[in-house]
């Protein structure tokens, strides 16, 4: 009885959240984005990648060129963006450059036949399916097997949840990235390391979100060669072929890269959490001392079984020390923590009243302000906030987490056993 409650909530949920996207959310945004930064039309972030594809392919010209750029900026603006960051009171503008590795063309080949309209239609679908999976995977992966309600309940309320419906809504291609990574760690806990490589390979579509996951399956290789070195030479393989297949299409792509990327952080600057929440040098030193920690354990925990506690454990851990420590503020990066929540969801039983109490609160504060705002509708075309105080805490969830994971009975003296171990 209380899973099929559960599984009409989520449906219930997963109904707020669309309206609130379609009538309070979406007109909103789309009337800020008009008055502050005179956006025209929106087009999502797979725009410039569908556009850099397109004329790379089709026409020789450079994805990061500024012909490419003029005409993305074109469709979002109307207009070629200028910006000169000498003149601190001047409001700084997204560019919406081709700012991905050029590698990312191979993924949108197949779309550059299709009129973008289809493609921005079917997008959220295809990216939806995949944040879907991720919950099954993260299920198999964690060895938990509920009934097919829980399953579908669960499934629900993620795909629900903002971070995911802000990637679906933006069409942001870190739901890939993190779903690449979740799938790489379950194929390497059913032994198909040659296939985890590839996946690992292709996460790094987005290399501030893929390079920490990467340093713990480093370490997990080296402590066991002779077995775990066909995920080493797949991931190197793989990603040789992209960035060579990407030189021969684009000579010199990874200094355009670089330069992009140089260009990006200042049209577009972002922090990390622990930034955002302890200011910059607190945030930076604890963001360098959980890098340092989970590297050490890494480190330690190098030789357990792709079957093991430890090994799902700590995953989910540097999925965790990611989203704290890395510039990946944006929520749609959250599809990380997915694992993470699946993994609380499985040890329930071994949370205290209170720490339960906090995180149904946490995740239903969203759902709850959706509706109250469905019900009392607010002003869609002024430039008050309201709109957006569902999203609140989702900003603070990738602290909550693990501090909820901590307080599992167990989880102390799991902690204190390690430490002994050393």
């Amino acid at each position: 009885m209380k899973i099929r409650i559960w599984l009409v909530l989520s449906v219930l949920v997963s109904a707020i959240t669309w309206l609130y996207a379609v009538r309070i959310l979406g007109p909103w945004d789309q009337h800020m984005g008009e008055v502050k930064d005179g956006i025209k039309a929106q087009m999502g972030d797979l725009y410039p990648r569908w556009v850099g594809t397109r004329e790379l392919l089709l026409h020789g010209l450079n994805p990061y060129g500024a012909e490419v750029t003029h005409e993305i900026q074109m469709a979002f603006y109307g207009h070629i963006v200028t910006q000169d960051y000498r003149e601190p009171r001047r409001r700084i503008v997204d560019q919406q450059r081709f700012a991905y590795p050029v590698y990312v063309i191979f993924l949108m080949a197949p779309t550059i036949y299709f009129d973008f309209a289809k493609v921005h239609r079917w997008a959220p679908m295809v990216l939806g399916l995949l944040a879907a999976l991720c919950v099954p995977i993260s299920l198999d992966f964690l060895r938990w097997r509920p009934p097919w309600a829980k399953l579908l309940a669960i499934t629900l309320f993620t795909v629900s949840s903002p971070q995911i419906a802000q990637g679906l809504e933006h069409q942001q291609l870190a739901i890939l990235v993190g779903f690449l990574s979740i799938a790489a760690a379950w194929c390497v806990r059913r032994n198909y390391l040659a296939t985890a490589g590839t996946l690992l390979a292709c996460s790094t579509l987005k290399p501030q979100m893929a390079v920490f996951p990467l340093c713990f399956f480093f370490f997990w290789i080296i402590g066991d060669w002779r077995k775990r070195w066909k995920l080493f030479a797949s991931f190197v393989a793989t990603l040789a072929i992209l960035i060579g297949a990407g030189e021969w299409i684009l000579p010199g792509w990874i200094g355009l890269f670089l330069e992009g990327t140089a260009a990006y952080q200042k049209y577009f600057p972002t922090t990390s959490v622990l930034r955002m929440a302890l200011g910059d040098t607190i945030g930076h030193v604890l963001g360098g001392i959980i890098v340092l920690t989970f590297l050490l354990f890494a480190w330690r925990h190098r030789r357990a079984g792709a079957d093991s506690r430890e090994f799902a454990h700590l995953f989910a851990a540097f999925l965790m020390g990611a989203l704290l420590a890395f510039p990946l503020l944006t929520p749609f990066n959250q599809v990380m923590l997915i694992l993470p929540v699946v993994l609380l969801l499985k040890d329930w039983n071994l949370l205290s009243r209170f720490s339960r109490v906090v995180f149904i609160a946490s995740v239903s504060w969203p759902w709850i302000i959706s509706l109250v705002l469905l019900l009392v509708r607010p002003r869609l075309d002024s430039p008050n906030q309201l709109p957006l105080l569902p999203s609140f805490l989702v900003l603070f969830f990738p602290i909550l987490l693990p501090l909820l994971l901590m307080t599992r009975r167990g989880a102390a003296q799991v902690a204190l056993t390690d430490l002994q171990s050393s």
